[in-house]
């Protein structure tokens, strides 16, 4: 245990060590001041795209979830809150994440093999939108700032994640033994852990992947969510005073997420995050503590949001391992 949990750690330590440099090189001063320019309204405003993003995000998830194997719209929703916030607060990075939303569907309804293939299903869905989206930022900042080094590197990374996303679409067809234990931890220590074989999982995988309209309106949803990210980026950048155009908020966003990608062993991605703002947000002319102070107002929505959710889920959980017995 101590092996498996050293790791996750010394990742926060990075983190939280290049965070440090980070604000030290800016100043609080800066960081503070340019925070204090956000009104409620706009923060309102910025609360409220995310919203609609997790909206988005939940119809996917419904898309690929066919209607014989239950779980409503809300439930799909509420699932997507805990796998997003899991994956960002909890100290085991996304795949964890990936597990409890998982989960959360399953205690409301939906079959242990139905909910496991499905977020295994959305999670490649999502993850080949997300090159899609990063490519397309990758063409925009090349139109508009074909000198700019981070081009070569990050096309180079695309390149590698096209492979890495064509492998883990291949390799599901045959149920991998790390699709089998994600599918076991989503399950938990019940008896349907036991229960849930291989075929049963292989099966609604392939039942999913025979309907490619499905999958096809998976990935429509997940890219205008993807675009949907620029959109909020948009709001907080003229929020904070930056006048960038929406095109440039997209190409941020869109390479941000490529460098968070590079980084998803970083438990929610501490140091890395604000490193990236301060670095994709000069190369658009936009001061350095306003871009810094995007990255705190995204931290301050994300956390208004996860701990609530992840308060309730645990509550969930908790009540279903010991239930309250009734009086007699």
């Amino acid at each position: 245990m101590m092996r498996v949990g050293i790791w996750p750690a010394l990742a926060v330590l990075m983190g939280l060590t290049l965070f440090t440099i980070v604000i030290a090189w800016l100043g609080w001063h800066d960081v503070i001041d340019a925070l204090a320019q956000i009104s409620v309204v706009g923060f309102v405003e910025y609360l409220l795209t995310q919203g609609a993003i997790v909206v988005g995000l939940a119809m996917a998830w419904r898309v690929l979830l066919r209607n014989r194997n239950g779980g409503n719209f809300w439930l799909l929703f509420w699932g997507r809150l805990v796998r997003d916030a899991a994956g960002e607060f909890l100290p085991f990075s996304h795949l964890g994440g990936f597990v409890l939303g998982g989960r959360a569907i399953t205690l409301g309804g939906v079959g242990f093999a139905d909910a496991a293939a499905s977020t295994l299903a959305d999670v490649t869905v999502e993850f080949l939108s997300e090159l899609v989206f990063i490519t397309i930022g990758l063409v925009v900042l090349a139109v508009t700032l074909p000198g700019q080094r981070l081009i070569l590197p990050i096309s180079i990374g695309l390149a590698i994640a096209l492979i890495s996303g064509g492998t883990f679409v291949f390799v599901q067809q045959g149920g991998s033994r790390l699709f089998r234990a994600l599918a076991t931890r989503i399950a938990g220590q019940s008896g349907d852990a036991a229960a849930l074989r291989a075929d049963r999982l292989q099966t609604a995988l392939d039942e999913i992947y025979a309907e490619p309209y499905r999958l096809l309106g998976a990935g429509a949803l997940h890219l205008t969510c993807w675009f949907g990210t620029g959109v909020a980026g948009y709001v907080a950048f003229h929020a904070l005073g930056a006048h960038i155009s929406l095109l440039q908020a997209i190409a941020i966003e869109s390479m941000l997420h490529a460098i968070l990608a590079a980084a998803f062993f970083v438990p929610g991605r501490v140091g890395v995050q604000e490193a990236a703002y301060t670095l994709l947000g000069a190369a658009f002319g936009v001061p350095p503590d306003i871009a810094l102070s995007v990255s705190l107002l995204r931290r301050a929505r994300d956390l208004i949001i996860a701990v609530p959710v992840l308060l309730v889920w645990q509550g969930i959980e908790a009540r279903r391992l010991h239930p309250i017995s009734t009086r007699s």
